[in-house]
């Protein structure tokens, strides 16, 4: 059971609200970051590399607390399936996506995952919809397509397509969150985690083999291009994911869902700085919805769900 906002001592609340802040804040670096060095490489090879040197990390840290359990032959198979749609699917598709859109187009779109997640549990009829919850979805894609409008000209001409492909990551990503949940609950969340991880992983160093050029070209990297690569899997990879799971062990869902709002913001901050992207008007009041619609689908009351 997740810990109760009310239960949960002050000290607990703000260190998991420090990891939940670290871990989103991560995540719209490595937006950025993938936008920098992307056309330098190819899709399938950097994150092959990017995810490979993440879970190498994240399994050395892990390794010593995991307890060995069988899978059941028919969860083997819907997690392998779930491994490939996260960590093979979603990656591709999420750097796929910054070949064309800016970091602030992505992150504001990789934002609005708990709302789509949320969205799809409701579809399949796995959580409720409430009356706040849908127009929290409403105030989400009026966010979005109010960022989205503004034209980007010869920053991303191919804009629209980056977004259709970050879009499907975003899909490809809720569906684990869906779909994971009675295997965590089954298992333990690390054991699948690093199950699905390492299927994705194979998976990606198979599929980058075929189509990509990992050793033809698409890792010739000078040192910057490495150092990049080195906080795109360490930090962005293996830290990110960590401090995202101590967050969910401190405080709820609720309370790490509102801080997914820093992933956009560090994304917007870095694309400017590192890219010259603008950041127009546009872009601000879609940020500021976005925001305020995950706030609102997070809000509980004690009598009844509105």
């Amino acid at each position: 059971m997740p810990p109760s906002p009310s239960s949960v001592p002050l000290r607990q609340t703000v260190l998991g609200v420090f990891y939940a802040c670290t871990a989103t804040s991560l995540g719209g670096m490595t937006v950025a970051l993938t936008r920098l060095i992307i056309h330098q490489s190819d899709p399938l090879s950097l994150t092959f590399v990017r995810y490979g040197m993440g879970a190498l990390v994240l399994l050395a840290i892990l390794l010593p607390s995991l307890r060995f359990r069988w899978f059941l032959p028919r969860d083997l198979i819907w997690m392998s399936l779930l491994g490939a749609v996260m960590f093979a699917a979603f990656p591709y598709f999420m750097a796929r996506a910054l070949e064309d859109t800016t970091a602030a187009r992505g992150a504001l779109l990789f934002s609005t995952l708990p709302l789509i997640t949320l969205a799809q549990a409701a579809l399949l009829r796995i959580e409720r919809m409430t009356v706040l919850k849908g127009v929290s979805v409403a105030l989400a894609i009026l966010g979005a397509g109010l960022a989205l409008s503004e034209r980007m000209g010869d920053v991303a001409p191919n804009a629209l397509r980056g977004d259709a492909f970050m879009f499907a990551g975003m899909v490809c990503a809720s569906s684990f969150n869906v779909f994971s949940q009675r295997f965590m609950i089954r298992y333990g969340n690390m054991r699948v985690l690093v199950y699905t991880m390492f299927v994705g992983i194979v998976l990606l160093f198979v599929l980058a083999l075929i189509f990509g050029k990992p050793f033809s070209g698409s890792l010739d990297f000078d040192a910057y291009g490495w150092f990049i690569m080195f906080m795109l899997g360490i930090p962005g990879g293996a830290m990110m994911m960590y401090t995202w799971s101590r967050a969910l062990q401190l405080i709820s869902p609720t309370q790490v869902a509102i801080t997914v709002g820093l992933n956009p913001l560090t994304a917007i901050m870095l694309g400017a700085w590192l890219m010259a992207e603008p950041v127009s008007g546009h872009v601000a009041a879609g940020f500021l919805l976005i925001v305020s619609a995950i706030v609102l689908a997070n809000l509980r009351f004690k009598k009844k769900d509105i």
